[in-house]
């Protein structure tokens, strides 16, 4: 299994306070089977330019420590942080290969309004697709369908959390995050893990997925098959 979407490098943002909590997480999430994370920090909290030597510290903390994870630099945007950055630095958090690169743009919690929309609309111009995140945490999604929709008719791919699944976050989020699976349009689950608050792990996003409907292969999907697609063949738009 690959996780997309996981704040993982310790000192950045509200992710690990400690490098001892990225390990523990990381040992947890290979235990459960996962093989590749990609490390999401909030680009506003954090130097772009930084990102690789970030994570070069931390894959050689995961070697010495024994644990068998591939891990790659991403970073998660926010609608207001594309401007600032430039062409160089929004390449330094994308993947894909040339012609079809992406990068996670978050869902504000809001919803899908102007400015997310706006957002995805310079990214295009600027030779980006946008992985959508978590759209079912927004508010009033059932009205924000309609606007996924046609976001993934224009190219972009949906990423939703295995928070919502559980129930923890809030009724109104599992009720969105179960329609959302209903609608077919997710194209990767992830954990959106925030250790050590919100340690989730793939193989509980799968068994959510599967107990609300979703068939093992559907979900299996979900968090191996197309997250390595993604990662290998980017997102066409």
């Amino acid at each position: 299994m690959i996780d997309l979407h996981c704040h993982l490098l310790p000192y950045v943002d509200d992710g690990p306070g400690t490098l001892e909590d990225s390990l523990d997480y990381a040992l947890m999430a290979s235990r459960a089977g996962t093989v590749r994370i990609v490390a999401t920090p909030h680009v506003e909290q954090v130097d772009v330019g930084e990102l690789p030597s970030r994570v070069d510290e931390l894959r050689h903390a995961l070697e010495a420590a024994g644990i068998d994870l591939r891990l790659d630099c991403g970073g998660e945007l926010k609608p207001h942080s594309i401007a600032s950055l430039s062409d160089g630095e929004l390449d330094t958090i994308a993947h894909g290969p040339p012609g079809s690169r992406w990068v996670l743009l978050e869902v504000p919690f809001r919803g899908l309004g102007q400015d997310l929309l706006d957002a995805a609309d310079e990214l295009r111009r600027r030779g980006f697709a946008s992985l959508l995140a978590h759209p079912e945490r927004a508010s009033r999604f059932r009205d924000s369908i309609p606007v996924l929709r046609d976001q993934v008719d224009r190219g972009a791919g949906v990423q939703m959390n295995v928070g919502p699944l559980t129930g923890e976050e809030s009724p109104e989020r599992q009720e969105a995050a179960l329609r959302l699976l209903s609608t077919g349009l997710p194209t990767a689950l992830a954990t959106d893990a925030h250790p050590p608050d919100r340690p989730y792990t793939l193989e509980q996003g799968r068994a959510l997925a599967i107990a609300g409907g979703t068939s093992p292969a559907a979900a299996t999907r979900l968090v191996a098959h197309a997250p390595r697609g993604l990662l290998s063949h980017g997102l066409s738009f």
